[in-house]
C-alpha cells in the first residue's frame, strides 16, 4: 500500500526547521524563530545574531538554536524563552564550529571544522569529553541522537558514537536530502529514495520503504518524526507516514 500524503498547511517561510514531539511546527522568517501550535504562535529573535543555521528539537523542553556566523548557541525553553547562551568563539583552544548539536545533559556535539574533527563537550563545566580522528571527507550536516553522530558527507553517512569511535559507514549515491530520528534515516539520492535502521552492532542496515508516492523534486527541507515524514515544499508542509521495516 502506498503513502497517503495529506498537506498540514500553507507554509510560507524562509526555512522549515522540523516538528517537535507534541506536532509544534518550527519555521523562521527574516532570522526570527517561530513555533506554531493549534492554539497559538510564540517566536524568538535576536537580530545581533545573524541568520539561524540550524535548530535542534531532539528535547522540546530544551531547543537548541545555532547561528554558525556568529558561533553562537542558544537553549530555548518550550516557550522560545532564552535559557542559556554559549559564545563558542571564547572556546579554548579557539576553533571554528561548523555544526552544533544536543547529546543529552550538558553535553553537545560540536563539528570542529578546523581540524575536522566531532567533539563531545560538556558545556556546563566546558570540558572536552571525547573526539574523533580527524576526517578526510568534506561534511556537509550532522544526523545526531544522544548517544550517536552521523555525519552526512556528498555519497556516504559515516557513523561515531560518544567515545568518539567509528562505527559504521555507508556508502550511498549522490545525497540530495535525509531526515533522521533516533535509529531511522530516510535519504534522497541522485538513484531515488532510501531508507534505514541503525542495527544493534551500530550500523545502518537498508529497510523496506515504499516510496512512490514521495515528491521527487522541488524539495526545501525534510524532516522525520515519530514514523511520519514531513516534506516542506511549494510553499506547502506535507506528511507522509513512513514504516521503516527490517529486513
Amino acid at each position: 500500500m502506498g503513502q497517503t500524503a495529506v498537506t498540514l498547511q500553507q507554509l510560507v517561510c524562509d526555512q522549515f526547521h522540523g516538528v517537535d514531539d507534541f506536532e509544534n511546527i518550527y519555521y523562521s522568517i527574516n532570522q526570527t524563530l517561530y513555533k506554531k501550535s493549534d492554539r497559538e504562535t510564540q517566536q524568538f529573535f535576536d537580530v545581533q545574531l545573524g541568520d539561524i543555521h540550524h535548530v535542534d528539537l531532539i528535547n522540546p523542553l530544551k531547543i537548541l538554536v545555532f547561528y554558525q556566523d556568529s558561533q553562537t548557541i542558544v537553549i530555548l525553553d518550550n516557550r522560545l524563552n532564552e535559557q542559556l547562551r554559549l559564545d563558542l568563539s571564547t572556546l579554548k583552544p579557539q576553533r571554528f564550529i561548523q555544526e552544533a548539536r544536543l547529546a543529552g545533559e550538558r553535553r553537545l556535539w560540536l563539528f570542529n571544522a578546523d581540524i575536522s574533527q566531532i567533539e563531545l563537550y560538556d558545556y556546563v563545566n566546558d570540558r572536552l569529553i571525547s573526539s574523533s580522528i580527524p576526517i578526510t571527507s568534506t561534511i556537509h550536516d550532522l544526523a545526531t541522537d544522544y548517544n550517536f553522530c552521523h555525519l552526512i558527507t556528498d555519497n556516504a553517512v559515516i557513523s561515531f558514537n560518544s567515545y568518539g569511535s567509528k562505527t559504521s559507514r555507508i556508502e550511498l549515491g549522490a545525497i540530495h536530502e535525509f531526515a533522521f530520528d533516533f535509529e531511522r534515516l530516510i535519504v534522497q539520492t541522485s538513484d531515488g529514495w532510501r531508507g534505514y535502521y541503525f542495527d544493534r552492532e551500530f550500523r545502518f542496515r537498508e529497510s523496506e520503504i515504499n516510496t512512490t508516492s514521495l515528491p521527487k523534486n522541488n524539495l526545501e527541507s525534510l524532516y522525520l518524526k515519530a514514523g511520519k515524514l514531513y516534506i516542506c515544499h511549494n510553499d506547502q508542509l506535507e506528511i507522509y507516514p513512513i514504516n521503516l521495516k527490517k529486513k
